[in-house]
Order: C-alpha cells, then structure tokens, then sequence
C-alpha cells in the first residue's frame, strides 16, 4: 500500500490547513455563502481519495467561511451548465460527485 504525507497539500480550490493529525478544509468563497464549483467537487473528490494513504492525517474537518457552510452548486458555475449536459455529461457529474461521498465515507466515516 502506498502512504502518503498530507499535511503540506495546496489546496487550489479551498483552503486546507492541518495540525495534530486533523486537516482542515475551508470552503472560501464567502460572498456566495461557498458554493462548490466543478472544479472544487474534483479537487475534493481527489483530496480524499488520497487521504485514504495518508499517514499524517486521520481526521478533516469541513467548514465555511464567513458564517455560512455551504450554498450547494454554484448558481451560475454549476446549476446552469447542468440544466445544459447531456445524459453522458451528466452521469459523469454524478459520479464524480458520488466518489465524493464514497471516499469521504470510506476513510472518515462521513
């Protein structure tokens, strides 16, 4: 099995922090109450599938910035290109989204 150190990640599309063994990941896009973006969606997709190896984090934490959690899909970087896909565009939205909840599920127990 491969192992992995997490506790140095850059973070593109949210702000990721760790300390003691526990990541923290902030959704940072305030002034719309942070949306997640496709963009985001893969980035944390991609972020706990590897964390499923990570030797220095054993716990994440999820949270907003600026007093709000999460609004859902973006309005205008998500929901309206949805309305627009195709049956094979969006069955790979679902997937990837759905590995979301797989890998976060898997390792944390979400």
């Amino acid at each position: 099995m491969d192992v992995a150190q997490y506790a140095d990640y850059e973070a593109k599309h949210f702000l990721w922090e760790a300390e003691n063994g526990v990541g923290t990941i902030t959704l940072n896009r305030p002034e719309r109450k942070n949306p997640l973006t496709f963009e985001s969606y893969a980035e944390l997709r991609d972020l706990f599938r590897g964390l499923l190896y990570a030797e220095d984090i054993h716990a994440v934490i999820v949270r907003g910035a600026g007093g709000n959690f999460c609004s859902g899909g973006d309005v205008h970087e998500i929901i309206g290109p949805l309305t627009r896909m195709n049956m094979k565009q969006l069955l790979a939205f679902t997937r990837m989204t759905g590995d979301l909840v797989k890998w976060c599920h898997h390792r944390h127990g979400v």
